[in-house]
């Protein structure tokens, strides 16, 4: 009972939204009753429900005032005034409990793809919404938790022992098990077998709890090491599995209500309900959990690492107890034999009903669980059009249904960021896209082609396209426009694409402005269903007139945030709205995505947008 109660009161704060929960918690009350037959259950989880609606968080603007420092990261640092946290990002040499002043802040944004990390949701999950530069150090802090990282930091393997001892990222570490605290774990479950021989396992239990409260205190209490004393405590109050792994979500999921979808709760969740529920194959079912956990949260997996788990896990325990002292035997990197893949709904829905829709074969179940990624990817149906974020720059990429063919048009580059590095090949290796068919340089801006030299030699293009009157080799209709054209500068003579695809037409304008549309209601008679406005939006393209013409239901933008050309303007914003196009802006809502099947269509932001298309 207490198990199904704890389940439920997850899901509540999972579902985060007052209407979804109190509707799910009808339906679950309705479960509760026909399950327990006791009005006390009932009770209890209407005390969860409530709670889980009092624990949803609304951002505020913090104070200006004095921050301490709280926890230390690669890059930034975190400050409290024990109301709110602030990202700080300084060059100055900060140290646990610093006393800082900070006097202005800012929204924490990040440009978001479709299948790539978020720092701005990763922060947002911590509370955290907001950051600063501008921070007066007040006064340095003499404690023995700023003396000790002072201390570790001074040392040669510095870096490694970091990671260890205060989860701070380093590439000689699998990040798995920074993020999943195996190293004390590990190092905690070696002493205690070792003092369990000779005293009382109860005892043994209280003492290292003790330690690993202490631990916390002189380090930091990192998400798996809080969870890991939670699983503690549970452990000496309840004697049962059921119970501990209850009492382990009750309390986690109180403290820290926004992080219960962390892999750091997670994983060691779902690996402790594989080994108290399954009873045959629990080795080979951890390892599907992990598989698909990891690819979940990080989009790939290093073979390696899997398959040598366990005996890394007990490794870094070794390494925790004695890295500090013997720098040599931490200075180690793994092989690296990575697989890349982002799995979506489909690939979850898939991986639970084939294990629980019991295909009595053994063998036959798992073999299915392991082709549905080969399924999802070489399979799908539907002809998908993305449209990156990647700041004031363009990049678009069409994937034709079971992968026949990959389109993109543009590879913009940044002054501030490698958009080929950061953003572009990342998303490509989660999508599994190993090679491009065409590739359309519309012209030769940096925001447009500039990251070529830098794509080519990291993916593999059959085709590249810089004028318009090269033709694309794909087997649907895909035309490049107005191959003879009055062009007045290098934005003019962007190349035009127009295809066609499951009855939806397609316009995509490159920098092209309003004397090109003219051009173009002159030469065609065109119709499109979506249209990728020229130019960022700026107010040198998109007429209303040859947006009339062309009946458009969706325009889509490409445009950085807070760009110092402020698109998309407020012109053309004007036109879009006065036809009634619906419009979406990468600046706004992150990626986008169009994904058609015959007559049925749908587009998803990456903000969480849904809508449908239907011709």
């Amino acid at each position: 009972m207490m198990l199904i109660l704890s389940l439920g009161y997850l899901a509540c704060l999972i579902l985060q939204d007052p209407l979804c929960i109190v509707c799910f918690s009808f339906c679950f009350l309705i479960y509760l009753y026909e399950r327990f037959k006791d009005k006390r259950v009932l009770f209890l989880f209407l005390i969860l429900m409530l709670l889980s609606i009092f624990r949803i968080q609304i951002p505020k603007t913090p104070d200006c005032g004095i921050y301490y420092i709280i926890e230390i990261k690669k890059g930034y640092c975190i400050a409290s005034n024990h109301k709110s946290k602030v990202l700080v990002h300084t060059n100055q040499d900060l140290s646990f409990q610093d006393q800082i002043e900070i006097k202005h802040f800012e929204p924490i944004h990040t440009d978001d793809n479709f299948t790539l990390f978020s720092f701005a949701k990763y922060n947002q999950t911590k509370n955290i919404f907001y950051k600063t530069k501008d921070i007066v150090v007040i006064k340095h802090s003499h404690s023995l938790k700023s003396k000790m990282y002072q201390l570790i930091k001074s040392r040669k393997n510095a870096d490694v022992c970091l990671s260890l001892y205060y989860g701070i990222h380093n590439e000689s570490i699998d990040q798995i098990y920074t993020m999943l605290g195996y190293g004390y774990m590990s190092a905690y479950y070696i002493v205690f077998s070792l003092l369990k021989r000779k005293y009382d396992e109860k005892h043994i239990r209280i003492l290292l709890l003790i330690f690993s409260i202490g631990f916390g205190s002189l380090f930091v209490y990192t998400l798996s090491l809080s969870r890991f004393i939670l699983y503690q405590l549970s452990c000496l109050c309840f004697k049962t599995k059921e119970n501990q792994i209850a009492s382990t979500i009750l309390l986690f999921s109180t403290i820290y209500p926004t992080q219960v979808l962390s892999i750091s709760f997670v994983v060691p969740l779902l690996l402790q309900f594989v080994s108290y529920f399954c009873t045959e194959h629990k080795w080979l079912v951890q390892k599907l959990v992990l598989v698909c956990c990891l690819m979940i949260y990080f989009k790939k997996i290093n073979l390696v690492s899997l398959f040598c788990f366990n005996l890394l896990r007990k490794l870094y325990g070794l390494l925790f107890l004695f890295g500090f002292f013997i720098p040599k035997l931490v200075d180690f990197k793994l092989m690296d034999i990575t697989l890349h893949y982002a799995p979506q709904a489909f690939f979850i829905f898939s991986f639970i009903m084939v294990y629980i829709q019991c295909l009595k074969h053994f063998q036959y179940k798992y073999l299915c669980i392991l082709l549905i990624p080969l399924f999802e990817i070489f399979c799908c149906p539907f002809f998908q059009v993305y449209t990156l974020n990647i700041g004031q720059a363009d990049c678009s990429i069409i994937v034709e249904p079971f992968r026949k063919s990959v389109v993109m048009i543009d590879c913009g580059q940044n002054l501030y960021r490698d958009n080929v590095e950061s953003i572009i090949v990342p998303f490509l290796e989660n999508k599994n896209i190993k090679t491009i068919d065409t590739l359309i340089l519309t012209h030769d801006d940096y925001d447009h082609s500039g990251g070529y030299e830098s794509l080519k030699d990291k993916v593999k293009i059959n085709q590249v396209i810089r004028k318009s009157d090269q033709k694309v080799h794909v087997n649907y209709p895909f035309y490049l426009l107005l191959k003879d054209r009055i062009a007045k500068d290098e934005n003019d003579n962007s190349i035009i694409s127009y295809f066609t695809y499951d009855d939806f037409t397609y316009l995509f304008m490159g920098d092209a402005s309003k004397d090109i549309e003219k051009q173009l209601l002159d030469m065609y008679d065109l119709k499109a269903d979506v249209i990728k406005v020229g130019h960022h939006g700026s107010n040198t393209s998109s007429d209303e007139e040859f947006l009339n013409q062309l009946d458009c239901r969706l325009a889509i933008i490409s445009a950085g945030y807070k760009n110092k050309y402020n698109h998309p303007s407020t012109e053309t914003l004007k036109n879009l709205q006065s036809l009634n196009i619906n419009t979406l802006c990468t600046n706004t809502s992150g990626s986008i995505a169009i994904y058609t099947l015959h007559h049925f269509g749908f587009v998803v932001t990456n903000d969480g947008m849904f809508g449908i298309i239907i011709i």
